[in-house]
């Protein structure tokens, strides 16, 4: 049976099916008639991004409808998916939201659904890369719209030792703390809807009238001075929650968000590493733990 992956987050919907792969941006806008998802939404007004989870299950059905279409399915199907790794593990239960979307989305050409924790999927796709698995602890840092998941996962014991969802951060809040004040000379209004922020963040530019500012370098550097605040939050995170089991010799940064960090990231005492495509880095771990190739 082939397996279909979509990882639905707050910013994106990443798919992969048969060697092919592509992202739909996370937002909707409904008129009362027609029901827009994508990009196309994002240029629609009253459009909004997914926000809660509430949300993220409602629209899950939609969205794998639309990752059918446009990755031109066939046959019956595993269906592979994510949800993020606090919600998934206080979820997945009798009765839970984890076994009622995986109700939901059984139909048609689905024959099966697996859903794992977001998180855990760009930590397998590291270690498939790898020719041994190594001593160390490894952390993994999901960076999305706005969660942030870390992930502290030991290769040897294939264990899970701690992991959140970090609600309210990511790219929205590397946006509004971090970029905006960098370049604030170019926006006299100072403000901007999520769906501003999101859209300045995919194009990589500002424009009033017939002037375009490229904000590339800015939002690189941005990004790297947000990760760094975040690397320690989380260091701290696990210090409170795991003490001396918090130890570990290498970051792992992938999401929507690594992909401001192009390829390079100022490592101090710690290696970081950045997924090769970053945005892909979950569904090809799920990929991999669904059993496709």
């Amino acid at each position: 049976m082939d397996v279909l992956v979509c990882d639905l987050g707050f910013s994106s919907a990443t798919w992969i099916y048969g060697g092919r792969k592509g992202r739909i941006i996370s937002a909707f806008s409904y008129n009362g008639e027609n029901l827009l998802i994508g990009e196309e939404a994002l240029l629609s007004s009253g459009s909004s991004y997914l926000k809660t989870m509430e949300e993220l299950g409602r629209y899950y059905p939609v969205f794998i409808e639309h990752c059918q279409k446009v990755a031109a399915t066939g046959g019956d199907l595993l269906l592979a998916v994510g949800l993020p790794y606090s919600y998934w593990q206080e979820q997945n239960k009798p009765g839970g939201a984890v076994p009622a979307l995986a109700k939901s989305l059984t139909c048609g050409a689905i024959k099966e659904v697996a859903i794992f924790p977001q998180g855990l999927g760009g930590i397998r796709d590291y270690l498939d890369k790898l020719d041994e698995r190594p001593t160390g602890n490894v952390l993994g840092i999901d960076i999305g719209f706005n969660t942030i998941i870390f992930t502290l996962f030991s290769p040897q014991r294939k264990q899970i030792i701690y992991g959140k969802t970090l609600n309210k951060r990511g790219v929205h809040q590397m946006a509004t703390g971090f970029l905006l004040p960098r370049i604030k000379s170019l926006a006299p209004s100072g403000t901007f809807t999520p769906v501003e922020i999101a859209f300045l963040i995919e194009k990589g530019y500002l424009q009033y009238g017939f002037e375009r500012h490229d904000v590339t370098k800015e939002i690189h550097e941005a990004g790297i001075a947000y990760i760094e605040h975040i690397i320690r939050d989380v260091q701290g995170e696990l210090q409170a929650h795991v003490g001396m089991h918090a130890d570990f010799d290498r970051v792992l940064l992938f999401g929507g968000g690594a992909a401001l960090l192009k390829d390079e990231f100022p490592a101090k005492n710690i290696e970081v590493v950045i997924l090769p495509e970053p945005e892909f880095a979950n569904a090809r771990g799920f990929l991999s733990l669904a059993g496709g190739k």
